[in-house]
């Protein structure tokens, strides 16, 4: 169990560490907060034993206010605590989730393009938040449940040494009961959040691909699979339930016997007279205190075998390799040469032996059948595949392995896929997205005016402010293409890469475009995917796969 806790920990020290003094004020108010609780029996038992041989109620108000100071105090002191939890939750698991993702969208492509996005999603948000609502508990709750032991328990065994060895034989029981249910417990709950992200990722399913059910007639298909994916949820639910039932009532059983030991010892030793009433009452109340802090450590291994398993899946994509990307900044891109270049998935072989140099001032169109592998020659050009194929991509004589492709492509590359991704957001962003060279008016206006989009613009009450719909279920094909390409242009890539930029332009906006790329070819290297032979100038190279 302590190897467990401090792997947990190890991971997620970073984020204890960034808010560390937020972190003891939580636990400092926390034990002062407890330190209140425990004061309250005691004033409360005097009290009692005042009343028997009371002649007067003065006392009682000095006893009430010392009882409003403390309920007060600990009113404000669980707000405060409770502002803190939610901004320590919030922030580090923010931060967590955030680190996640954004490793990996720095692992090779190949790891995690046939990942179920929704599945992922649910699964990296719910581990990581687990995982830091663990810690914090942990940090807190363990001292002042510890504090809430040693205070009582030494207070027991001066009021009542006999009880205070009941409590001790049945934390010696919590413990050997948790060591043999512990591999239980991991095993029902991995299953269960594992159950719990591939539900969300079918429900996801229902509402991203609404169109395509609606034109397939799908609605019964889509529900069925809906369905079956939520038969295994309840059933992994039920014998998550049952589990946890079983570790639970145990735990209920051993209590309702301490109790009934309690109310049989203290109750006899009342009515012999051996033991006052608030006596009783200070000596029962610490020992539920004791006792509940014991249940909370007996809960505390079911809680870690569910952290375990949050730590186990989130460790497992943190340790998925990122992909190499080189240092060497290039200010502009004259060749790309590529020698000897394989490339296959599995045994497939798409590329084999291929050597190409590419210079600037020409328009290159790669043709081929489907499958020849042009998309996979794009993406190993944009640094891609780096890792998954054989061979050398140089640019300017560079090896590519040694070049920031990141920072390649951000300044140097702009690139029109086949089937473009607009985001849900304004017009205007998903042109120029974080450009730190904006689309000026004037180069807007030209490009807007030779791809043909003049029209859509006007019909735009908000203009480039205009809000793009989740998949851009409010643009058509063609004016989704006009846009993916004029972002590609937007700010003079030394690079255009341009994917089958005619399948969905007419025919006019398609001249426009290969008139448009002849007059800016000189300080460029233009390469054109395409199918469309009228869209292929005189003076194109061609290279066919």
């Amino acid at each position: 169990m302590i190897n467990n806790i401090k792997k947990i920990f190890a991971y997620c020290a970073e984020y204890l560490s960034r808010h560390k003094w937020k972190l003891a004020l939580y636990i400092i108010i926390g034990l002062v907060a407890s330190l209140l609780s425990l004061v309250s029996p005691y004033i409360m038992g005097n009290v009692i034993d005042y009343l028997v041989r009371a002649e007067s109620i003065d006392f009682l108000f000095r006893y009430f206010a010392i009882f409003a100071l403390i309920n007060v105090s600990t009113l404000l002191l669980g707000y405060i605590m409770g502002r803190l939890y939610v901004r320590l939750q919030n922030e580090m698991g923010y931060a967590l989730n955030r680190d996640i993702v954004q490793r990996l969208q720095r692992v090779p492509l190949r790891a995690i393009q046939h990942q179920d996005t929704a599945y992922l999603n649910q699964r990296i948000n719910n581990d990581a938040n687990g995982l830091v609502i663990f810690c914090i508990s942990f940090l807190q709750s363990v001292i002042v449940n510890a504090f809430m032991i040693v205070i009582p328990a030494v207070l027991l065994t001066i009021f009542h040494p006999i009880l205070a060895g009941v409590l001790l034989g049945v934390a010696v029981l919590y413990f050997v009961f948790y060591i043999l249910y512990r591999r239980v417990l991991y095993r029902v709950s991995f299953a269960f959040q594992e159950s719990q992200s591939h539900f969300f990722s079918k429900l996801y399913e229902q509402l991203f691909n609404i169109r395509f059910i609606k034109i397939h007639s799908l609605f019964n298909s889509f529900v069925h699979r809906l369905n079956s994916s939520f038969s295994v949820l309840l059933s992994k639910a039920l014998r998550y339930q049952h589990t946890n039932y079983i570790f639970g009532g145990l735990d209920q059983l051993v209590v309702m016997v301490v109790q009934m030991i309690l109310l049989i010892v203290g109750g006899r030793e009342v009515i012999l007279g051996q033991l006052t009433i608030g006596r009783f009452i200070i000596i029962s109340t610490y020992f539920n205190m004791m006792l509940g802090a014991m249940r909370y450590f007996l809960n505390l291994g079911q809680s870690i075998q569910s952290s375990l398993v949050s730590y186990n899946r989130l460790r497992e994509l943190s340790d998925i390799e990122t992909e190499n990307n080189g240092v060497h900044k290039l200010e502009s891109v004259d060749t790309i040469e590529i020698k000897n270049l394989s490339f296959a998935y599995d045994s497939n072989v798409i590329l084999a032996n291929m050597s190409l140099k590419l210079e600037k001032g020409n328009i290159y169109a790669i043709i081929g059948s489907n499958g020849a592998g042009k998309s996979t020659l794009i993406d190993i050009l944009m640094g891609l595949q780096i890792g998954n194929f054989n061979g050398k991509v140089l640019f300017n004589g560079i090896d590519m392995l040694d070049v920031d492709m990141y920072d390649l492509r951000k300044r140097l590359i702009g690139v029109s896929e086949q089937e473009p991704t607009l985001l849900t957001d304004t017009l205007e962003y998903n042109i120029n997205q974080d450009s730190e060279r904006p689309l000026d008016n004037c180069t807007a206006s030209h490009l807007v005016g030779m791809l043909g989009l003049e029209a859509y613009f006007n019909t735009l009450p908000n203009g480039y402010k205009t809000i793009i719909n989740e998949s851009a279920t409010n643009i058509s094909g063609g004016e989704k293409q006009k846009l993916s390409i004029l972002r590609a242009l937007a700010t003079s890539p030394n690079i255009i890469i341009l994917d089958e930029p005619t399948s969905a332009l007419d025919a006019i906006s398609g001249s426009s475009l290969r008139n448009y790329l002849n007059e800016v070819k000189n300080d460029k290297i233009i390469i054109v995917v395409t199918h469309d032979s009228d869209f292929i100038a005189p003076d194109t190279v061609i290279v066919r796969l």
